[in-house]
């Protein structure tokens, strides 16, 4: 028997809810002193505790919680697979909550440096065409671009590797999208291959061999840093390419110059990217 601070420790739980719960009949101290009214629990109350909590968080009220607990309608199996899924549900707001965040900062940065000399030193040149094998894929909002570049690159180095490809130079990430968007990105992952193999390569296991185009006039910058906190040098690059009357001639490249973007699973601490975005004098 475990007294009800004891027990609380144990659950996690406050003292309060303990005494909650009692009152609504869904978890009964195993004794009660008679004297005293200390509560006592037993050790193999905390299964039907954390269910109660479990239902709690998938949003049922108490009422629900205690009828379900009475009837014990959902099966365990069943329980655990809801619960998997509003854990996914509560990791997709917190990617979008740090997404909002990181959005904000970047407005801020760009408000804060209104008429200083920027930190980017921007540059237009011609880029040349390049071979590359890719994968193209909607993502559904744009804070979930960190998983899809880990696995759809996982997915374009494994199946070359199956297809016996070496790349040949670093991973490109290109945006497609000829304006803003947040929602259904259409975005391609691909690396830089020798030209003679893309040339013998049908397109095959959802690989794409084709050539990037070449582009006369491409404004470009360099970042170093984490690739959550790239945007402000997007945004950056776009100012830049507005206020020297030019508008955008293509997708928006993203050139992982010091490696992989991804590390065993994880996002690399700090990377060097080429930003690239193809240009043309504006007609205005």
């Amino acid at each position: 028997m475990f007294k009800i601070g004891d027990f609380s420790r144990l659950a996690q739980v406050s003292t309060r809810m303990l005494r909650h719960y009692d009152q609504l009949g869904l978890l009964v101290p195993g004794h009660v002193d008679q004297w005293t009214g200390y509560r006592y629990y037993t050790i193999d109350q905390l299964p039907r505790l954390h269910r109660l909590i479990a239902l709690k968080e998938l949003g049922f009220s108490l009422e629900q919680v205690a009828q379900l607990l009475r009837e014990d309608e959902i099966p365990l199996e069943q329980l655990h697979g809801m619960l998997r899924m509003r854990q996914a549900e509560l990791e997709q707001e917190v990617r979008a909550g740090q997404f909002r965040l990181a959005e904000v900062e970047s407005r801020l940065q760009q408000i804060e440096s209104a008429g200083k000399p920027s930190a980017y030193e921007v540059l237009v040149r011609s880029v040349a065409a390049q071979p590359v094998a890719s994968v193209r894929q909607v993502v559904p909002h744009v804070s979930q671009m960190d998983y899809f570049c880990r696995a759809l690159y996982e997915q374009l180095y494994n199946n070359l590797r199956a297809l016996g490809v070496n790349p040949s130079g670093p991973e490109i990430t290109i945006y497609h999208a000829e304006e803003y968007t947040e929602v259904d990105l259409e975005v391609e992952m691909a690396v830089a291959i020798d030209g003679s193999v893309a040339a013998d390569s049908p397109s095959s296991n959802g690989i794409t061999f084709w050539t990037l185009p070449s582009a006369d006039l491409c404004a470009a910058l360099i970042y170093e840093g984490a690739f959550a906190d790239i945007q402000p040098a997007i945004l950056e690059l776009l100012r830049w390419v507005g206020t020297h009357d030019h508008v955008p001639a293509g997708p928006l490249r993203e050139l992982h110059l010091s490696g992989p973007a991804h590390v065993a699973g994880h996002p690399v601490e700090s990377a060097v990217v080429e930003l690239q975005l193809p240009v043309a004098a504006s007609k205005r």
